[in-house]
């Protein structure tokens, strides 16, 4: 996708990409701090043999192995449609969670940043390094919105990650992605957008939440819930949420940071529709 235009933007003061938005962290922050306390491989691919229970070399193997295979099509997108020569020296992978795809890179650059909110997460993140002798990733923990570097970037990637973060957090997140890419440099950013469910009325959802949703939501989460679970000997995991984003805010925000090359490529994770935007920030 091509703009061949260019556009002019006032900048919002209230949302200055200089000064960040904050905002406090959200019950989705916490759920994933439970992931990577209690189930942090199965918390990044929901198969059972990626459970805590259930984990061996071979499964831990099979693991990495999706990221060497993700990376490589993350790479192949970005050179079939926005750069073909394209070798980043640097790469900041936002919820690199244990090191599936931040390892991977690894291989292909020079620096890697990992970003998590989850220090169980992080710090197996850091036990996978040691063991894979990887010593070109730094990880660092995010609290809130603010991303913890100010470093820009050759490529800057997240995938099946904004999804699980309450929207309105992760848009301000979105928007310091956007501006952590170096010039002339790509983003490589997924999110979800709309669900299978919702195809009667072309993707759009109900404008309210059903009374269901909003009590599952409260619940799952709850410190009660957990209490009351351990208290069973029964601990339930914490919710797993699918948020989908309003496209026309990202699409504002690529445009308003001069994005003209975009790539657009559907995705669909049970059911929950999503996009994996591939796009360059001009030099």
């Amino acid at each position: 996708m091509r703009g061949d235009l260019p556009y002019s933007f006032e900048v919002c003061p209230l949302h200055s990409p200089r000064e960040p938005l904050m905002i406090r962290a959200s019950k989705t922050d916490q759920a994933w701090k439970q992931w990577g306390e209690t189930d942090p491989y199965y918390g990044v691919i929901t198969d059972d043999k990626f459970r805590s229970d259930n984990l061996d070399e071979q499964s831990r193997h099979d693991f990495f192995q999706t990221g060497q295979q993700s990376v490589a099509h993350v790479l192949q997108l970005c050179r079939q449609h926005i750069q073909p020569n394209f070798e980043p020296k640097s790469v900041l992978d936002y919820g690199c969670g244990v090191g599936r795809m931040a390892l991977a890179f690894a291989q292909h650059t020079q620096h890697v940043i990992g970003i998590d909110v989850s220090e169980g997460m992080l710090t197996e993140a850091q036990l996978n390094k040691e063991r894979l002798g990887v010593t070109n990733i730094e990880l660092l923990k995010i609290e809130g919105t603010q991303l913890p570097t100010d470093k820009k970037f050759d490529l800057v990637h997240s995938y099946i990650v904004l999804q699980h973060i309450n929207p309105q957090q992760g848009i301000e997140i979105f928007r310091q992605l956007i501006d952590r890419i170096a010039e002339g440099g790509i983003g490589a950013i997924q999110l979800a957008y709309s669900h299978e469910k919702f195809a009667c009325d072309d993707g759009l959802a109900p404008r309210l939440p059903s009374l269901r949703t909003i009590w599952r939501s409260v619940w799952a989460n709850s410190i009660l819930r957990r209490k009351l679970g351990a208290l069973l000997g029964s601990s339930k995991p914490p919710q797993m949420q699918m948020n989908p984003y309003q496209l026309n805010k990202i699409f504002f925000l690529l445009q308003s940071a001069g994005i003209q090359d975009l790539h657009v490529e559907f995705t669909n994770h049970g059911g929950h529709l999503g996009t994996f935007l591939i796009f360059r920030k001009p030099a």
